[in-house]
């Protein structure tokens, strides 16, 4: 069988293939953010009625206000975790863990040992523990490690140094 136009024949195929490749991606990965791009692209605007109020209206908007004000106090305190100390604290530890990690290279230490010096570190920052700090550090002692190569820690072992000793 000749076809009779084989480059648009082909680019016909191409361009469906990857259209369907694209949609079954977005389908499979990205439906929320698609949904909620397309339930944002469809609400109406409302618009309030300023000139002419009502009782219903008035207390709406009383209640509006106390929401907005609660709201406010709410962003005004900032969780414990973003204080200026627990930065700097994660600062610090930051700092130590370099080291220590860059000493128990050239001192050749075992993995084992490794964690149980992490841990005994850690125990004194435990005010990190929990926060998203924690990850920063996580992220800090995989690539120190990384950086020397001797010792890698898996996800198991990460969460074994964070413990108690």
């Amino acid at each position: 069988m000749i076809i009779e136009h084989p480059w648009k024949s082909y680019a016909t195929i191409a361009g469906l293939s990857t259209a369907i490749y694209y949609a079954v991606i977005g389908w499979q990965y990205y439906l929320p953010e698609i949904k909620s791009w397309l339930g944002q692209r469809h609400k109406p605007v409302q618009l309030r009625e300023i000139n002419s109020p009502s009782s219903d209206t008035t207390e709406e908007s009383v209640q509006q206000e106390i929401d907005e004000s609660e709201l406010v106090d709410d962003l005004s305190e900032a969780p414990e975790w973003q204080s200026e100390e627990m930065f700097e604290t994660a600062e610090k530890l930051s700092t130590h863990l370099i080291s220590e990690i860059e000493e128990a290279h050239s001192k050749e230490y075992s993995k084992p040992d490794l964690i149980l010096m992490m841990q005994m570190i850690l125990k004194n920052y435990s005010v990190l523990k929990g926060t998203p700090f924690q990850k920063v550090i996580n992220n800090r002692i995989e690539s120190e490690c990384a950086k020397y190569g001797s010792i890698h820690l898996s996800e198991g072992e990460m969460i074994e140094v964070w413990r108690k000793v």
